[in-house]
C-alpha cells in the first residue's frame, strides 16, 4: 500500500516537472531571440512641469521633435531647449514667442540619439521668459524609441565645403552646428 501512494506521489511530481521544464524552456526561447526584452515594453512619455504641456514628441537619430503648450496664462517666449539623454545633449537657442493657450513645434537638431530603435531616456531643459521678463526653468523628462529620420546635413553641402576647404563657414551660412552634422552624419569637415 505504501509503495502505491509513493509511486503515485512520484508520478505526480514528474509531471509537474516536465510541464515546468517545458515552460521554462519556452520562456528561455523566447529571451534568446528577443521576444521578452525589456526595451519593447518601455513606456513612451513626455512629462512637463505644470505650465507647458508636451503634447507630442519624437526622437529621431540625429534631432529632436517636441509639440509644446503653453498653459501659463500669459504669453511666454522660450528661450532655451536643451535635451541631454544617452550621453549626449543638444540645444536650440531660438527664441520662440508662445501665446497662452497657443502650441509651438520646436526642432532640436544637431543630436545624437542613438541608432534607430534604442531606448532614450533623457532630461528636457527648457528656459523661458514671462511677459514681465522674469526668466524660469523648468525640468521634463523624455522617454521614447528612436524612430528613423532625416539627416540634418546635406552630404553635397558638406563635401563641396570640405573640397573647397569652407568647413569653418558651414555654421554661418547653414546655423550653429551643421559643421559639427557633417562630421557625425557624413565623416566629412571632422577636422
Amino acid at each position: 500500500m505504501l509503495d502505491k501512494n509513493a509511486q503515485a506521489a512520484l508520478e505526480f511530481l514528474m509531471t509537474y516537472g516536465w510541464a515546468i521544464l517545458a515552460v521554462l524552456s519556452a520562456v528561455a526561447v523566447l529571451s534568446y531571440f528577443g521576444v521578452l526584452s525589456p526595451d519593447q515594453f518601455l513606456p513612451h512619455k513626455c512629462i512637463l512641469p505644470a505650465g507647458l504641456a508636451c503634447l507630442d514628441y519624437n526622437v529621431e537619430t540625429y534631432k529632436v521633435v517636441l509639440v509644446l503648450q503653453n498653459t501659463q496664462g500669459e504669453t511666454i517666449t522660450i528661450d532655451k531647449v536643451t535635451v541631454s539623454g544617452n550621453n549626449q545633449q543638444c540645444s536650440d537657442n531660438q527664441s520662440v514667442t508662445v501665446n497662452n493657450e497657443a502650441k509651438a513645434i520646436l526642432t532640436i537638431t544637431q543630436c545624437n540619439n542613438g541608432a534607430e530603435g534604442a531606448k532614450f531616456n533623457g532630461i528636457v531643459n527648457i528656459t523661458y521668459t514671462l511677459e514681465e521678463k522674469l526668466s524660469h526653468n523648468v525640468i521634463g523628462t523624455l522617454k521614447a524609441k528612436v524612430v528613423p529620420g532625416s539627416p540634418v546635413s546635406s552630404q553635397s553641402a558638406c563635401q563641396n565645403a570640405e573640397t573647397n576647404g569652407l568647413c569653418d563657414g558651414l555654421d554661418i551660412v547653414y546655423g550653429f552646428g551643421y559643421k559639427a552634422a557633417c562630421c557625425s552624419e557624413h565623416a566629412l569637415c571632422c577636422s
